[in-house]
């Protein structure tokens, strides 16, 4: 299953159907939708590619989401364009949260709650942490240049 597109609240309603829909068991399921709404949310908010919704009265961020399987394992990967100028933080946070243990990781995901709001920022900063401890697998980020002002990242 994949989109390429806005990420509507309409499109995560749909995505989250049709993931409810997949023949795996409850866990998997329920994990799988969680991963999948928390990288629509990122692209939602994030992009630097927008499109002004009517419907929503606001921009909402476009990229790309697919998700695929084999008999061991699933797979979620998004992609969307982001500022070139917060690349390096991005990484820098993802080799970290990569870095943890999982007693580690979980302190840390308490910590984070803990402080309040980064201004103009839309979530709690969890987004990663969250990823990574559901899915259980290192952050697998690719952050490739496109010109001074964007990058586009895949998760």
């Amino acid at each position: 299953m994949s989109f390429s597109g806005v990420f509507s609240q309409d499109i995560l309603t749909l995505m989250g159907l049709s993931l409810r829909r997949l023949p795996n068991s409850e866990i998997v399921s329920r994990r799988l939708f969680a991963l999948t709404i928390e990288m629509t949310q990122n692209i939602y908010h994030y992009s630097n590619k927008k499109i002004y919704s009517d419907k929503d009265k606001r921009y909402i961020g476009s990229g790309t989401v697919a998700i695929g399987e084999n008999e061991d394992y699933h797979i979620i990967t998004s992609g969307n364009f982001m500022d070139t100028n917060k690349t390096e933080r991005l990484l820098n946070r993802a080799n970290y949260i990569n870095s943890l243990s999982d007693l580690e990781l979980k302190s840390y995901y308490q910590e984070q709650r803990k402080k309040p709001r980064t201004d103009g920022m839309p979530g709690a900063n969890l987004g990663l942490i969250d990823m990574r401890r559901k899915s259980k697998n290192q952050l697998g980020i690719w952050i490739d240049k496109v010109d001074d002002k964007d990058s586009f990242f895949t998760l």
